[in-house]
């Protein structure tokens, strides 16, 4: 039962907070895409902070990784008490989400929930998929340029425990980023390790992600992400993107284009292909 009340109220929280001393960070859209016959897809990736002391620094932060389908709810819930803006303990964020998102995140959101074993770590995937709902404790900081994220996390309902560490170095036009995620199941079985590296850079006017994916712990092939985007007016970008697999049986890619509505607000219409069948994507994102 409280899984979807902390879904609710993470949905509510943009207005609610707008009167009180909290914040809330992240991204809400909603879409449809024609794959599978067509589907609505409403998605959250965002949190909410909450503070609950005057003198000491610690906050409660609700938040969700949340997938609105016309037949199914997907998501991942967080809840956590945060000091310094540094430890959480509770249902966290795992560290290897950190950085390098999947390049669908945006304008095919669709997929991104489909090829959520690629990009996002396991512990993200299994309460997704299986309800098996990890808790655990983390830690991250900035020193200087450099941002640097731990977690350690355990599931009971799912049988597993997860580590992970992420970096990402800051410079000046480009940025490099790496995480790595260690799976064991019950009685310290070795069940995998994620990894992803990657960077993104600017080449003129073109901002390019590449990444290279090891998504062994989730039971995926490795691949090799690749997305740019591009100005063609001054609110409208074109992108493409794409993750092209090791053996090229579960390859997906695509073009998009991205009218900014208002600086924090785009709509996004984009077509795809791959393993899948072609498919046409509409978003409408607000980010905060």
């Amino acid at each position: 039962m409280l899984r979807p009340l902390f879904v609710c109220l993470c949905m509510s929280f943009p207005t609610v907070l707008s009167a009180q001393a909290a914040g809330f960070e992240g991204t809400i859209a909603l879409g449809t895409t024609d794959i599978a016959g067509g589907s609505g897809i409403g998605v959250i990736d965002a949190t909410a902070t909450i503070p609950l002391s005057h003198r000491y620094p610690i906050n409660l932060e609700i938040g969700t990784y949340f997938f609105g389908l016309d037949s199914k709810r997907p998501h991942e819930t967080y809840v956590a008490l945060a000091w310094d803006n540094a430890w959480r303990a509770g249902a966290i964020r795992p560290a290897y989400d950190q950085v390098l998102p999947s390049v669908f995140a945006r304008s095919a959101p669709y997929l991104a929930y489909e090829r959520a074993e690629y990009s996002r770590a396991h512990a993200t995937v299994e309460a997704m998929r299986r309800t098996a709902v990890p808790w655990g404790l983390s830690w991250q900081h900035s020193f200087g340029q450099t941002d640097v994220a731990l977690s350690f996390q355990n599931a009971s309902k799912g049988g597993f425990a997860s580590s992970s560490i992420s970096l990402a170095y800051q410079g000046d036009g480009w940025k490099v980023a790496a995480a790595v995620e260690h799976v064991t199941g019950r009685n310290f079985a070795e069940n995998g390790i994620n990894a992803k590296l990657g960077a993104r850079f600017v080449l003129g006017q073109m901002d390019v992600g590449i990444a290279w994916l090891h998504p062994q712990a989730n039971k995926q092939p490795d691949a090799l992400a690749l997305d740019l985007v591009f100005p063609v007016a001054s609110r409208l970008d074109a992108m493409a993107f794409a993750e092209v697999t090791e053996q090229g049986n579960d390859d997906a890619y695509g073009i998009a284009v991205d009218y900014k509505v208002r600086p924090n607000a785009s709509v996004l219409l984009a077509v795809t292909g791959g393993a899948r069948d072609p498919a046409v994507h509409l978003t409408m994102e607000r980010r905060f």
